[in-house]
């Protein structure tokens, strides 16, 4: 049982080093604290441990960058305080929960709400991106102040999934566990709803596995055991028979729903809230708060404006100036002194791997990252310390699909001979250039630029600088000497710049650990650096880390070697306003269309057949 310590908090498992509990407003020395990046406030950072498991379960304030979540922290304060006394409704919860209309937006509640409910008062509190911590906390300090709910309804956790593999399902589980119980705390005369997560992706996924794996959790935990604790799944709504997701009651992510998605929640909804509140509400409309002010206006959107906004450098730039090799000069030698001690990694170099290589690259990744052996937090030596990736079998068993996919590729570089043109490394953006490891045939705009040229495609989708390093130092170009080498690696690093502290120099610093990788390996070949191209929000936290690890790399010179030629992208992906051009993209914000790889190719095919002594079309 979880003990109260005042009226308006819980007793959580783990005491950080944040100087208030709860409250609003702030103090100036909370204020200071909750603006630092959230990682740095993270349950064990105040004693330089790792400690996960805590992190669902510890109230913690979201941070965007700059003042921006706290500004709409605030700004559902304001609405809260304006909307005092008894409503009919409360919705908690993230941008599933936003969606159905938010005063963040345009205040209205969408037509699936206004349908079934128009009649009960409602107050919605949902933040697109909140995990069960951030919510924890804006409960604890005035987020729900004032208000008289009957009816409580949460639906969060999407977002911890970012964080399972270190966290674990379980811990993402008593996360939502402990937003019911500060619920009840708060609201002990409500009736409490709480929605399991909804599926999303797609079976074998990641995420929705990791989702099916915690609402299994959550029913372990029997939370639906308190009288006015009610567990609403809509799993078998929202999925098929197959496990498959309804894809009508979806957006285009695959993972936020469609108005035909929120009518089916709805209608799943109503016959609670109908009980609860007696078919009968309050009615009379909400008062929506004041717009944000200039102090919350987003920076600027350029790749150099984003730049200046970045705090996050790291306290070991020294370690990222140079880069030496071993002894006998086949091998580089990484900042993180264990990994070249054979401490992490049983095995450096080479391929086929041993039996206890294969053994260790079985485990998670996180299970893997440099500090976890000495249970430490150690992001700056994430990215520059070469690591295999990991793909769970589609079978869901014991193994790592990932080490089929650089299998795949070895053998197609053996296939290729001494004469291959190009060869192209990088994530899920080059993997569909089509020609890899999944035997999927050249897109159409790589056959009409570089349709004669042969090439390999070593592209594996969700692969970052310090897996492109581990397949290089693995075999993955063993034997071969392409004319030209296209790198693009990048994207998938920002997210953990933004979540987990990752310093931006690391993330530029292991870009230049791959071209010294591929320059030690393939020293006859031409280097084509791509920087990283546009994606997610230009202006907005992981956007703009994409735009500061290119400007860092920009510092470094890298062109100086005259085999290494970079290449930037970015102006033909964005409008002049700094937006993307959606139009390019597949999913109107990372991976690209037909349009967008056209342009890719057409900006690409000039240096390329200039290295390769070919006219240009």
């Amino acid at each position: 049982m979880l003990a109260v310590l005042t009226a308006q908090a819980l007793d959580y498992p783990h005491i950080t080093a944040e100087p208030q509990k709860t409250g609003w407003p702030l103090t100036a020395e909370e204020r200071a604290y909750v603006l630092k990046p959230e990682f740095e406030r993270r349950p064990g950072s105040e004693v330089h441990k790792h400690l996960p498991p805590m992190w669902p379960v510890v109230p913690s304030a979201g941070n965007w960058g700059g003042t921006s979540w706290l500004d709409t922290h605030e700004r559902l304060v304001q609405y809260v305080e304006a909307n005092g006394g008894p409503i009919d409704v409360l919705l908690v919860g993230d941008s599933i929960t936003q969606q159905w209309g938010s005063p963040l937006d345009k205040g209205v509640l969408n037509e699936a709400w206004k349908k079934h409910f128009s009649d009960y008062k409602t107050i919605n509190i949902g933040i697109g991106g909140d995990k069960a911590q951030n919510v924890l906390w804006r409960l604890d300090h005035g987020g729900v102040e004032g208000l008289q709910p009957k009816v409580v309804v949460v639906m969060v956790g999407n977002n911890n999934m970012f964080f399972a593999p270190e966290t674990g399902v379980d811990a993402a589980a008593k996360g939502v566990q402990m937003l019911v119980a500060n619920v009840r705390e708060k609201f002990p005369q409500a009736e409490v709803i709480a929605a399991k997560i909804l599926p999303c992706h797609a079976p074998g996924n990641d995420f929705y596995e990791n989702i099916k794996k915690t609402n299994a959790a959550l029913d372990a935990l029997k939370i639906d055991g308190e009288p006015k604790v009610h567990v609403l799944d809509l799993w078998s709504d929202f999925a098929n028979s197959d496990g498959t997701i309804k894809k009508a009651l979806f957006g285009s992510d695959n993972i936020h729903l469609s108005l035909e998605g929120y009518a089916v929640y709805a209608e799943r909804l109503k016959p609670l809230l109908d009980k609860f509140l007696g078919g009968k509400g309050l009615g009379g409309d909400v008062i929506l708060p004041a717009k944000k002010t200039g102090a919350a206006t987003a920076a600027a959107t350029s790749p150099a404006a984003a730049s200046q906004t970045t705090s996050n450098t790291s306290p070991s730039e020294a370690l990222f100036k140079s880069t030496s090799r071993t002894a006998d000069g086949k091998a580089l030698v990484y900042p993180y002194a264990p990994y070249n001690e054979s401490k992490v990694d049983p095995q450096l170099t080479g391929w086929p791997l041993t039996d206890a290589e294969k053994r260790w690259v079985t485990k998670g990744e996180y299970e893997r990252k440099p500090g976890h052996e000495v249970q430490k937090h150690l992001p700056e030596m994430w990215f520059v310390t070469p690591t295999a990736g990991h793909w769970k079998p589609k079978d869901g068993g014991e193994g790592n699909a990932w080490l089929d996919h650089h299998a795949a590729n070895i053998e197609n570089v053996k296939a290729a001979g001494s004469s291959m043109d190009i060869a192209l490394l990088g994530d899920s953006i080059t993997q569909h250039w089509g020609g890899g490891w999944d035997r999927e045939p050249f897109n159409a705009a790589w056959q009409k630029h570089f349709g004669g040229m042969k090439t390999v495609n070593l592209g594996i989708g969700g692969d970052r600088m310090e897996h492109i390093l581990w397949r290089l130092d693995h075999g993955a170009l063993d034997g071969a000497s392409p004319k030209v080498i296209v790198l693009m690696i990048g994207v998938n690093n920002a997210p953990l710049v933004q979540a987990n502290g990752v310093p931006v120099t690391a993330a530029a610093h292991g870009i230049k650990l791959c071209i010294d990788n591929l320059r030690l390996r393939c020293p006859q070949s031409q280097i084509v650096l791509v920087k990283i191209l546009p994606a997610f929000d230009p202006s907005k936290e992981v956007g703009k880390q994409v735009a500061n690890i290119n400007s860092l790399l920009d510092t470094m010179k890298l062109d100086r070697d005259p085999q290494v030629h970079v290449l930037d992208f970015w102006k033909d992906f964005t409008n002049t306003d700094g937006t993307l051009k959606t139009g390019l993209y597949s999913d109107k914000h990372l991976h690209l269309g037909s349009e967008g790889y056209e342009l890719f190719a057409s900006k690409l095919a000039p240096m390329v057949k200039k290295l390769l002594g070919t006219k240009a079309e």
